[in-house]
């Protein structure tokens, strides 16, 4: 899978990007077709947002959280679309 991450208005710590990359794979054991994840980070006045793209062949899934801080932000994003790929991964399969 191709994590893609994009910060903006700031740049990312490394340490950011490894957590990111470790919470990303993790989707990857609800459905293993995933093509590409593009995960965009944005920081404003006192928030800060996150906001997951993933797709699978034939099919798109987001998610977006915001937040005071990027790891919390970021493992409810990711919660949220795990969610979204469940359900389709089940639909896939027929259960």
């Amino acid at each position: 899978m191709n994590i893609e991450i994009t910060s903006r208005h700031f740049t990312a710590s490394d340490k950011l990007k490894d957590l990111i990359n470790e919470k990303i794979l993790k989707i990857e054991k609800f459905n293993s077709g995933i093509m590409n994840c593009h995960v965009i980070l944005t920081k404003e006045n006192s928030s800060e947002n996150v906001e997951i793209n993933a797709h699978i062949k034939g099919h798109d899934f987001s998610a977006h959280e915001n937040g005071e801080a990027f790891e919390k932000s970021l493992a409810n994003a990711v919660e949220k679309i795990a969610i979204q790929i469940k359900k389709q991964h089940e639909r896939a399969i027929g259960r």
